[in-house]
């Protein structure tokens, strides 16, 4: 009697433990799965970097795919421009909240104190984005920063190239394992929407416009700083020529 009840009380304790372990949102084998070319955030934080923030985004695209394709339980990922129309059983967007372009003056103080905390001089990037499914249904919120590290999936990356390729690991075991990290106030890497201010039209007067050339003009400086990727850039350019 005392056995049976132990044995009963162990596979119930083994079977909680199951449960806690396992997540609906785990992928299904065969599961197709497109991660979008990540964008740059309008408000995104940048700090120490003068580099091009756009390409990053599909160095973090590219690692998540591959992190799923070569670590999941089968899983077919592909990073796709965000040009393209996704297609897949789940489909993975996001953009970059902070990019960091790393302190050499503080790396160096490694050697003259092992534990001043010299890894803070290191390249940083900070990503938010969300896990859907093709009707638009929302499966899950991310974010997270990382910082530079040594290796990413068996290829060296060098500065912020690095630390993207890290951030696009990370979100890829979030995806593979369902479990979720950030993706709300005060999460690492949460960058909150920006908000417009709502402007009340005077009664009568049509808002005043900014002419073609102004808003060409402002659409160049957004792909030279990197916020907005080539292809961003070539839609939005041709809506405005298009209101000629």
């Amino acid at each position: 009697m005392k056995g049976t009840f132990l044995l009963t009380a162990a596979s119930a304790l083994l079977a909680i433990m199951g449960c806690g372990e396992h997540s609906s949102l785990v992928p299904k084998e065969g599961t197709k799965i497109a991660v979008v070319e990540f964008t740059v955030a309008p408000n995104a934080r940048i700090e120490r970097y003068n580099g091009n923030g756009a390409p990053l985004g599909m160095v973090i695209a590219k690692a998540v795919a591959e992190d799923l394709h070569e670590n999941g339980d089968h899983l077919d990922a592909v990073a796709i421009p965000i040009s393209v129309p996704p297609q897949g059983d789940l489909i993975v967007r996001g953009e970059i909240t902070h990019v960091y372009g790393g302190n050499v003056a503080v790396q160096m103080t490694v050697l003259i104190c092992t534990v001043c905390g010299w890894w803070t001089g290191n390249p940083m990037i900070g990503a938010q984005g969300t896990v859907e499914r093709p009707d638009g249904t929302i499966v899950a919120r991310f974010s997270d920063e990382t910082r530079r590290g040594s290796t990413i999936l068996g290829r060296w990356h060098s500065g912020v190239e690095l630390a993207a390729a890290r951030m696009g690991e990370t979100i890829g075991d979030m995806v593979k394992d369902g479990s979720y990290k950030g993706g709300r106030d005060g999460s690492d890497g949460y960058l909150p929407p920006m908000v417009t201010p709502v402007t009340m039209p005077v009664a009568g007067v049509l808002p005043a416009r900014e002419d073609p050339a102004t808003r060409l003009r402002a659409l160049d400086d957004l792909r030279n700083k990197g916020l907005i990727s080539e292809g961003e850039y070539a839609t939005k350019r041709q809506r405005i020529l298009d209101e000629f």
